[in-house]
């Protein structure tokens, strides 16, 4: 054939079987005397080598088993399909094996594609962009960490708007490629400008907070309740450590089987009078909050995130948890489900009802006082 002919094939050093007459020289390494014919002759020597060390049976040619082997050592995965199409695109006389110089072929058309390849994408780079357009939308997920965030003005710099929280734009790009940096310009954007740290449980919690002693009465923890119109209570000890919490539901029902023992007495004594004997000593029917207080209850620390003592909330199934300074039980407030609704200001005109709670100790002073003097007209004390 023509490619037989070509007086280059002559000028290939005996390297291969086959080729010029095998491996006279017994050398399989690429000599110094390639360079004398130039590129294509020191083009031609690499793949004499490439050739022959895949030609493992030295047979001059390459059979499908070898081509395979090659690929899975390369680490190409292929399957029958591509690898007929791949050995059917190489082997041009169709006898089913490749020789050097279907090899030689195969190899230089695919040189030459890759160039004409980076060749167009040299003179399409250099060709005008054509310009288009990129339509941004943006939503803004509830979160008290995003609360800031003012979609309409950030979009107004593409004549874009809408909604603090969904908006729209659309952006005249020069090329596609700005797409990128035109987002991540939006995003640093917000990052900077609207979003701020979370806040803990710490910056929201209600303090300083009312508490109940593990001594009170049904009567005493009643009056509190009632007092400062509150429907919850931490229960600390004498070092300040939470040990329960009370609420108006625990006291109801304290309330209610106290009632039920002060009944009970007074048929005992309605009895003991009618037989003429004497009254029995009565016990005292009241029992200390110790008793009938919720313990192993929830606590949270003040350095917990706004989502992290939501998610306790929510999965607790509880309107109110104690709050504790860091690795302790010492308390130092109470959070409440309207506090979180207050942070996600669903409800901007949500204000404290609690004033137990809400208000400081010397806010709540002028109360206590006259409290102190309503007390004597109390009926319990007449």
């Amino acid at each position: 054939s023509s490619r037989v002919s070509d007086p280059v094939v002559a000028e290939v050093p005996q390297l291969l079987p086959g080729v010029g007459g095998g491996l006279g020289s017994g050398s399989d390494m690429i000599n110094s005397e390639s360079w004398k014919g130039g590129d294509l002759a020191f083009q031609r020597q690499r793949l004499a080598a490439t050739f022959a060390f895949y030609d493992m049976d030295r047979s001059g040619f390459l059979e499908k088993s070898e081509i395979f082997q090659a690929l899975n050592t390369a680490g190409f995965l292929i399957s029958k399909e591509n690898f007929d199409a791949l050995i059917g695109s190489i082997d041009t006389n169709g006898d089913g094996k490749i020789d050097f110089e279907e090899f030689v072929y195969f190899y230089t058309n695919m040189e030459e594609q890759r160039k004409w390849e980076a060749m167009r994408d040299e003179i399409e780079g250099k060709l005008p962009s054509t310009p288009s357009t990129m339509t941004i939308i943006g939503r803004v997920k509830a979160g008290v960490n995003v609360r800031n965030v003012n979609l309409n003005t950030l979009f107004q710099q593409f004549n874009g708007g809408g909604h603090p929280k969904a908006a729209s734009a659309t952006a005249k790009l020069d090329d596609e490629s700005e797409a990128k940096e035109v987002l991540q310009g939006l995003v640093d954007e917000l990052i900077d400008a609207s979003l701020e740290q979370q806040l803990t449980v710490g910056d929201f919690m209600q303090s300083p907070v009312l508490s109940a002693k593990p001594t009170m009465t049904e009567k005493q923890v009643e009056d509190l309740f009632i007092r400062y119109d509150v429907r919850a209570l931490p229960v600390v000890d004498d070092n300040n450590e939470v040990i329960g919490l009370v609420s108006y539901k625990e006291v109801s029902a304290a309330k209610m089987r106290l009632i039920n023992k002060q009944e009970k007495r007074i048929r005992q004594i309605e009895k003991a009078a009618e037989q003429g004997k004497e009254l029995p000593e009565g016990r005292p029917l009241e029992s200390t909050l110790k008793g009938w207080m919720k313990q192993h209850v929830q606590t949270v620390e003040a350095s917990l995130t706004m989502a992290e003592v939501e998610h306790v909330l929510l999965e607790t199934d509880v309107g109110c948890i104690p709050v504790v300074v860091d690795n302790t039980k010492q308390l130092i407030g109470m959070v409440t489900r309207t506090d979180l609704l207050r942070q996600h200001r669903y409800y901007s005109s949500l204000h404290y009802h609690n004033k137990g709670f809400s208000d400081s100790i010397a806010a709540r002073k002028p109360i206590i006082e006259l409290r102190k003097k309503l007390k004597k007209f109390d009926i319990e004390n007449e």
